[in-house]
């Protein structure tokens, strides 16, 4: 039987009510809190409430938190964003100081960076001479040049300019590199691409553990599509230009005529207007219905009652709504790149490879037709992504970081 460890674990955004980056530290510090003796550094201004609303219902012995408020320049952030990092950093450094004044006292068998999950801020919990792990490990990924047609030209500048800007950091930034090729630490990247990444910018082996979990499915029953039913598409997320909902929109476009469909969108964002001009050009905005942002019982709820999930995001981690989606038993159709290509294979979803934007069009319309057309298809892929869900399961991930720990600690 493994021991029981204590583990500092530096958890920047983290929250029992929320999904993203802070639901994700949640159910990592909350899982390993069952096996180990948890102590967590997060910020205060934004989870505090949360975490403690929380411990006041479900008091926990074994999880421990430590609040650090990190100063913020709104103005300043819509002015120039990663001006972000600016306060980040300095926050981290306060982390830094109370880890080392707390380890005097507790000294902890591990010390673990888990989130933000963007490699570009480590951290510094990697200076203390203990075993250490970073990660999920993040953003390594540039968007490839050949979907650029996709993007307005404010969006070929912005994002042309992340793709240059991100390769230059990957390869020079300090501190990324001396936190991961410090003695004594593991590393755990959130895609094989990133795993890749981290090989060949810093000659270091890693882990995959995805940064999001699949949530409970025991209940949910595939239902076949009833006749005379059009497919119901469900689309969600940000309305903003690298999520490219007009992609799928122009695919549906090209799609024939005999084809039923019915596509929910959810979100809102700087794109929505332009979007639904889009839909309403095309033609096909009366099979669009646009739900903005809701609940997110609201939102599994119309996700629940759709046929298939469509992604067409330009670049992505692993995103929480694919893994979302399978766990409702929602085949997926994708571009087969970013954490997409790792979640969905051939029994759960169809991959669209990343190619010309007319190409791509295409597959994603063939993709819809053959869902429509053979509902047998559609039904195989619904039972085959509620099993690919359980590969994704919170349980795995804590057993997967706990076989990490006690590897560092033998």
């Amino acid at each position: 039987m493994a021991k029981k460890l204590k583990i500092l674990i530096s958890c920047y955004a983290c929250s029992p009510l929320r999904g993203s980056e802070p639901g994700m530290g949640w159910s990592f510090v909350f899982g390993l809190s069952k096996h180990n003796e948890v102590h967590v550094i997060v910020e205060k201004e934004k989870w505090e409430k949360d975490i403690n609303s929380f411990l006041e219902k479900y008091p926990s012995k074994d999880l421990k938190f430590y609040f650090i408020t990190k100063k913020r320049a709104r103005l300043l952030r819509k002015i120039w964003p990663p001006s972000y990092y600016w306060f980040y950093k300095k926050w981290q450094q306060k982390a830094f100081l109370l880890a080392k004044k707390l380890d005097r006292t507790e000294n902890f068998d591990v010390i673990h960076q888990l989130n933000m999950v963007g490699y570009r801020e480590p951290g510094f919990l990697w200076k203390m001479k203990k075993p250490f792990v970073w990660g999920p490990i993040g953003g390594t990924e540039n968007i490839p040049w050949k979907l650029f047609l996709l993007f307005s030209f404010y969006g070929k500048l912005f994002y042309g300019f992340r793709n240059v800007t991100n390769r230059y950091q990957i390869k020079n930034l300090s501190r990324p590199k001396l936190a991961a090729n410090r003695e004594q630490a593991i590393l755990i990247a959130a895609t094989p691409d990133i795993q890749n990444s981290i090989k060949k910018y810093w000659n270091q082996n890693s882990f995959i553990v995805p940064e999001i979990g699949s949530i409970e499915n025991k209940n949910i029953k595939i239902d076949s599509r009833k006749e005379n039913e059009p497919l119901k598409i469900v689309w969600t997320g940000q309305h903003i230009q690298r999520k490219a909902l007009h992609l799928l929109l122009k695919s549906l476009d090209l799609v024939d005529k005999s084809v039923e469909w019915e596509l929910h969108i959810l979100g809102l964002g700087t794109e929505t207007k332009r979007w639904q001009k889009m839909a309403k050009n095309l033609n096909i905005d009366s099979n669009c219905i646009w739900h903005g942002w809701v609940d997110k019982s609201i939102a599994l709820s119309i996700m629940k009652q759709a046929h298939v999930l469509a992604i067409t995001s330009l670049y992505d981690l692993t995103s929480t709504v694919i893994i979302e989606g399978i766990s409702l038993g929602l085949p997926v159709v994708t571009l087969d790149h970013c954490g997409f290509s790792f979640v969905i294979d051939e029994t759960c979803g169809i991959k669209i490879p990343v190619d010309n934007p007319k190409k791509i069009f295409i597959n994603f319309k063939l993709a819809i037709q053959k869902l429509y057309q053979s509902e047998s298809y559609r039904v195989s892929l619904a039972e085959g992504a509620l099993k690919r869900a359980q590969d994704f399961s919170w349980e795995k991930k804590i057993k997967q970081l706990n076989e990490v720990y006690q590897k560092l600690t033998v």
